[in-house]
């Protein structure tokens, strides 16, 4: 048995075009008050970084290693060159952030079409208003959506049984940013039970590679670009910075970092083993919905569990739980978004406040969200679970 069909269902909370536009609005009038606001990394990094790419150009920058993050990125700073002394450089680095929150808006789009989702241009458009994904890119001035909208792809991918194609995706994402492992797990478990032959796995590594071929052809080591990612592991050593996971609310509580960090490490490894291990032998004969729920659960396990996560790493199930909601036609499952994004929320603000009691209570909204997406898939077969509509 495999995976049901998409079939349209219309979601338990309708968009209709007012409220869309009141969202919109909001969403708006939102970005006009985060914009002035500048945070370190703008002014400490990218900028310094964008001004390299624009004072050498294309490709004598990329001869030599600069920047704490991948090329893919870099380049996206070296396409905004041209406004370089027409816009604020801080502008110009937000304006490239909102470009992947875009881009985003559209792979979320892409994955709602593959779900039969009603008005999905809609609920895309809804995305690009929520909070965290306001915040990280109009306010922060990152670039997360541009590793999330890989895995968005890579998850409309996976649910259409396209497996080269998810793990090109998957490849690419992690080319922008290594949170993107945070959905390795699904993908991992996925790649077992269906018995995807090891050549496409391939796949991803050959993406990953082909996103650094540019900088490495202008000259950046080859070396240097594979071990960016373990040199970024280094830069901070809390057990979590800010991050609202189980450990923040102990960390908050003054137990000792190193001793939790090991603590961390051993429940992620067990618990993601487990979750291997349970979707593997359970993925071929689960409905879409519930692979839904399965690809949700992921990240929300991996960054719940992990050490050293930040604030922001809870970005994929920000963007998973609501196409999980979406797909649904039971009011029940919208809390799983709305836990989800209070728990991002409270992070952000305790990152922009430096108030990590804030991050511990979103914590505490981040642990039931997680709990409320599992319990169906532990607990219930895909055949019984009133929860979640199409079961086969």
């Amino acid at each position: 048995m495999h995976a049901a069909p998409f079939a349209a269902t219309a979601p338990a909370v309708r968009l209709r075009a007012p409220l869309l536009g009141a969202i919109l609005l909001v969403a708006g009038y939102c970005h006009l008050l985060f914009w002035p606001i500048l945070t370190t990394d703008v002014l400490n990094d990218y900028v310094p970084w964008f001004n390299h790419v624009a004072a050498r150009g294309v490709p004598a920058a990329f001869a030599e290693p600069f920047g704490a993050y991948t090329p893919p990125y870099l380049y996206g700073l070296a396409l905004m060159a041209p406004l370089k002394g027409l816009l604020p450089d801080p502008t110009i680095i937000k304006l490239l952030s909102m470009l992947g929150n875009i881009a985003l808006g559209g792979a979320f789009w892409h994955l709602l079409n593959r779900l039969r989702v009603p008005m999905a241009p809609r609920y895309a458009a809804m995305l690009l208003a929520l909070p965290s994904v306001m915040m990280n890119a109009a306010l922060l001035g990152q670039c997360d959506a541009m590793y999330v909208a890989p895995c968005v792809m890579a998850l409309a991918a996976a649910l259409d049984r396209k497996h080269r194609v998810m793990l090109a995706w998957c490849g690419i994402a992690l080319a922008f940013k290594a949170q993107a492992v945070l959905l390795a797990p699904f993908i991992l478990a996925l790649l077992i039970a269906r018995r995807v032959p090891f050549g496409q796995w391939l796949a991803a590594p050959a993406a990953f590679l082909a996103a650094m071929l540019p900088a490495w052809a202008a000259g950046w080591p080859a070396h240097d670009l594979l071990t960016i990612y373990f040199r970024q592991a280094d830069t901070f050593h809390e057990v979590a910075r800010n991050s609202p996971n189980i450990w923040m609310i102990l960390d908050v509580a003054g137990l000792d970092t190193g001793a939790l960090t090991l603590l961390a490490m051993a429940a992620a490894i067990g618990t993601l083993g487990a979750y291997v291990a349970r979707l593997s032998a359970t993925a071929r004969h689960l409905s879409t919905p519930l692979l839904l729920r399965a690809a949700t659960l992921a990240p929300l396990l991996a960054a719940g569990l992990l050490p050293r996560m930040h604030e922001r790493y809870f970005l994929i199930a920000d963007v998973f739980s609501l196409a999980l909601a979406l797909a649904s036609n039971e009011r029940a499952v919208w809390w799983i978004p709305a836990l989800v994004q209070a728990g991002s929320t409270l992070a952000l603000l305790a990152y922009l406040t430096g108030t990590p009691a804030l991050a511990a209570i979103g914590a505490v909204a981040m642990i039931a969200a997680t709990w409320l997406t599992a319990k169906p898939w532990l607990i219930r077969s895909a055949n019984d679970n009133p929860l979640l509509p199409h079961q086969t």
